[in-house]
């Protein structure tokens, strides 16, 4: 008489889940409220049937009815305001899995005791329970990321975090809360502009929480799509913790739509204090003095670095320069050559100073810099970077032929760490400098990603390498690396979802 409409209700709970995961519009808040009502219909049905046997004296087989039909039903509550709030991480772990979280509960009961981790040994025991779970997943680097929160290394969390889509296996519950700790990370900073825009929310499920804080960043951006005030109430009304997110409700609600307030970006404002602070100056060499005084002054930013050095090569250009510097020569009866000796020594200094504060800000050689100055900085920064960047990637691949085994989610963050290097490189250094630096990442990658795959049999990691190598490929039009990685990424990856095709 019970099993039936509790089966029905738990399925109809599951359906309404995994539609809202898929909903950020108001079907969100629909499949919420009945995801809500399956609940609670489950809860006040097993209690009832757990009553009624008690009634009959049954309790025997009441007792493990409350584990079968009640306490899946409250399981998440507990985790989320009672054993994670309580650093109780194994009580979080045992109660997670038996929340029913969909294929794979360990991997969701693993991060859920990550999040309550306060302690040595509660960080000793997850970490155990991660090494034993193999090959490396997306509940394993979410777990360590939580751990590294735990820890205060709200950045290595937030970097891990960050790192989740790459990977192949995909736990929806797992997604969520990694997502939700980004959305909560981001409204602590009021970085409002990274849960804005359709590419930054497709990428986790969104829990009621993550849902709240969105519609909060759209109010505070001024997207189009924000919601009106009647949603967001909704929405905060889904949410837990009522009393921490009121204020940011009210906040956004503050701001209209549409009219998100964009600060002064602070690269027009040193650019244009640079440009005012150059145009005061009478000749060219006071102008360059002046801008590189107030390069040093103010944010390194690419438009005050290139204020800065088209300021010196124009100043070291100028004809009035060659000449106060061909007087000074005779006044002080120095020997021939010595005006051309002074600009190339000026040259230097001034190029060892701005690479060195370009390099620190991860800036690039301004374009189309033609002078003394702007040919030595593009010189420094792109071969520089392109040595280090080759030097990096040599040790990483170098990993495969020492002694120690390195766990898996070492072989990760060490990875992502490289990819980040990379990445901020030829971001800064330009096309040219992106296709000198990829032979040598593809070369050391993919002998790296063939090693994982063959000889650790991590998977997920390997073709998470073999992916980013790919796009890295299309970029710089390599033909070789397109149909290698075009066959690496075609193979069936193996994870406890079962096999995935790329």
């Amino acid at each position: 008489m019970y099993a039936l409409p509790y089966l029905v209700l738990q399925r109809l709970r599951q359906a309404a889940i995994n539609a809202r995961r898929k909903n950020r519009s108001w079907r969100y808040l629909a499949w919420s409220v009945l995801a809500g009502i399956a609940n609670a219909a489950m809860f006040v049905l097993g209690t009832a049937f757990v009553v009624f046997l008690w009634s009959l004296a049954l309790w025997w087989l009441a007792v493990p009815m409350i584990a079968i039909l009640v306490v899946p039903v409250i399981a998440d509550t507990l985790v989320r305001f009672v054993f994670v709030p309580g650093g109780h991480h194994r009580l979080a772990y045992y109660a997670a899995l038996y929340s029913r979280p969909g294929t794979d509960p360990p991997a969701y009961a693993l991060c859920v005791a990550a999040w309550a981790a306060a302690g040595g040994t509660a960080v000793a025991w997850v970490s155990a329970k991660r090494e034993a779970r193999r090959p490396l997943g997306d509940a394993e680097v979410a777990a360590t990321a939580f751990l590294a929160a735990a820890r205060g290394d709200d950045a290595t969390a937030r970097e891990l975090l960050r790192s989740l889509p790459m990977l192949v296996e995909d736990h929806p519950a797992v997604r969520e809360l990694a997502g939700e700790w980004l959305a909560c990370d981001a409204a602590e900073r009021a970085a409002w502009s990274e849960l804005e825009g359709d590419a930054a929310r497709a990428r986790w499920p969104a829990t009621p929480l993550t849902y709240l804080l969105e519609g909060v960043a759209a109010r505070h951006t001024g997207a189009a799509a924000a919601p009106s005030a009647g949603e967001l109430w909704a929405r905060w009304a889904l949410a837990p913790r009522h009393r921490a997110t009121l204020a940011l409700v009210i906040e956004a609600l503050a701001v209209p739509r549409g009219t998100g307030v964009a600060p002064r970006p602070a690269d027009a404002i040193g650019a244009t204090d640079a440009a005012e602070q150059v145009a005061s100056d009478p000749s060219p060499l006071p102008r360059a003095v002046a801008a590189h005084l107030a390069f040093e002054a103010g944010p390194v930013t690419a438009a005050t670095l290139e204020h800065t050095v088209r300021a010196w090569d124009t100043a070291l250009a100028d004809a009035t320069t060659r000449q106060w510097l061909a007087r000074r020569a005779l006044e002080l009866d120095a020997p021939p050559g010595a005006v051309e000796r002074a600009i190339h020594e000026v040259a230097g200094a001034v190029t060892d100073d701005l690479s060195r504060r370009a390099e620190a800000a991860q800036l690039g050689a301004p374009p189309g810099a033609a002078g003394p100055v702007g040919h030595g900085l593009t010189r420094r920064l792109r071969h520089g970077r392109l040595d280090a960047l080759e030097a990096a990637f040599s040790r990483w691949a170098d990993r495969r032929h020492d002694n120690t085994r390195h766990p898996a989610i070492d072989e990760w963050r060490e990875f992502i760490a490289l990819m980040t290097a990379y990445n901020a490189a030829v971001t800064a250094g330009g096309i040219e400098l992106r296709r000198l630096a990829f032979p040598h990442a593809f070369s050391k990658g993919s002998n790296m990603a063939a090693w994982l795959w063959n000889k650790r049999e991590e998977y997920a990691l390997s073709h998470a390498i073999s992916k980013w190598l790919l796009a890295e490929a299309l970029v710089v039009g390599d033909s070789e690396a397109i149909e290698l990685g075009h066959r690496n990424c075609a193979l069936a990856i193996p994870t406890r979802l079962g096999r995935i095709s790329s």
